[in-house]
């Protein structure tokens, strides 16, 4: 069976296509609309090729989207290229530096025919997988806006009105939010009246002795400010205080959906004796990021690879530099982290790791990503047998291993 290599740069509105054979030589080059007809009659000219017998592999530079579940539908052989390694392949065909759609789909496919076994094809999560990666994905987003805004209107208070950050914590707390909404100004505030502050107190929950501390700050001196500043800032802080309640129940809603979707998948009945708690959202990210497809992993040192939980060390002649990876799975990251860090308050283990790594001098995120490393070694052997945390077994193996040691 004969075999043609496609090469796929993908863009918003059109895609770039080139299709070689197995000697390198050019079988079509085509430019596919991002529409129902472009891809459908690119979709019969796949179907023709498998039709006569041809195996097609394509090589694109992302791993997910649209565009590779077209390919997957019609039978293509689909290996995801890093944009690093694209890069760095160009070279191979012009020294120049000149680049365009046309020519990098002919190098992906270039690259795929000469280097595939150094690629890994691309094997698709189930649905449900795929689905919780989207929800899980989506929530951090969420979460991300919400910060923005919070740093915003925390900023925006600094300059005209700082009273409210010292009243309240939390600026996303319905109280914290009611009250800028009612007092948007340090006017406003100081027409409050004690009987006026009970009222609005007690309807947000508020005790009488919680109130009346409350009270003694709202009746601070603040420093003057320039009318004209404050009916600008009190704009603007309107403004803010209507996106952020927006984006509040938006996360909310998505924390609920992502602990509601991930209790119906099986995975959930063995991944939540994580020590993270029952509930949360910091194992359906890791389980998400980690996906079902069978072989996804190959060891434990290459899920720690990908999700940036152990260093990079080059080495040169006598020299050997250590330092951060930043190539990585940057969403495995933080859900690593956030189980490294939730594990020290239930695990003896992970306390005494942490504390181990910090007695040698170590930072507190420097301990935290040794910790995840360990945890992501315990994390595959789960994954791969699919079976639930047992911290006496994790306990007895550590004894095993320093026994071992020892003789």
């Amino acid at each position: 069976m004969s075999r043609y290599y496609i090469g796929v740069d993908w863009a918003d509105a059109e895609h770039a296509v080139w299709v070689g054979d197995e000697a390198g030589a050019q079988v079509a080059a085509l430019t596919v609309k991002h529409t129902a007809e472009g891809l459908s009659e690119f979709g019969r000219w796949l179907y023709e090729r498998r039709a006569q017998g041809i195996e097609l592999w394509a090589a694109i530079e992302k791993p997910e989207g649209r565009v590779v579940d077209f390919l997957l539908d019609h039978g293509v052989v689909v290996y995801p290229v890093n944009p690093k390694a694209l890069d760095r392949a160009r070279d191979r065909f012009r020294m120049s530096g000149a680049k365009s759609d046309p020519f990098d789909a002919r190098v992906l496919a270039e690259f795929l025919r000469t280097d595939h076994p150094h690629l890994r094809p691309l094997v698709p999560n189930s649905e449900p997988a795929q689905e919780l990666k989207l929800l899980t994905r989506d929530y951090q987003r969420q979460v991300r806006l919400q910060t923005r805004l919070l740093n915003q209107l925390t900023a925006t208070l600094k300059e005209y009105y700082p009273r409210p950050l010292e009243v309240f914590e939390d600026l996303t707390a319905g109280l914290a939010r009611d009250f800028l909404r009612a007092y948007p100004t340090p006017q406003a505030v100081a027409a409050l009246t004690l009987t006026q502050w009970k009222k609005f107190a007690r309807a947000h929950g508020r005790s009488e002795a919680r109130t009346a501390e409350l009270w003694t700050v709202l009746q601070q001196p603040q420093l003057p400010v320039p009318p004209h500043v404050v009916r600008a800032k009190a704009r603007l802080v309107r403004v803010l205080v209507a996106q952020l309640g927006a984006t509040v129940g938006a996360v909310e809603e998505y924390r609920e959906a992502v602990e509601d979707f991930f209790a119906t998948l099986p995975a959930a009945e063995w991944a939540r004796t994580l020590p993270a708690g029952k509930s949360g959202t910091t194992v359906p990210t890791l389980w998400a990021e980690l996906g079902d497809a069978p072989g996804r992993w190959q060891s434990f040192q290459h899920l720690q690879a990908h999700a940036g939980a152990v260093p990079v060390t080059v080495r040169s002649g006598k020299q050997q530099v250590v330092h951060f990876r930043f190539a990585c799975n940057t969403h495995l990251r933080y859900a690593v982290h956030q189980l490294a860090f939730l594990s020290l308050r239930q695990g003896d283990w992970a306390r005494a790791y942490y504390a181990q790594y910090r007695k040698r001098g170590h930072g507190h995120h420097q301990a935290l990503r040794a910790l995840g490393a360990k945890w992501l070694k315990i994390i595959f052997v789960m994954w791969q047998r699919q079976v639930p945390y047992d911290e006496n077994y994790h306990l007895a193996t550590m004894a095993r291993q320093q026994l071992r040691q020892v003789a």
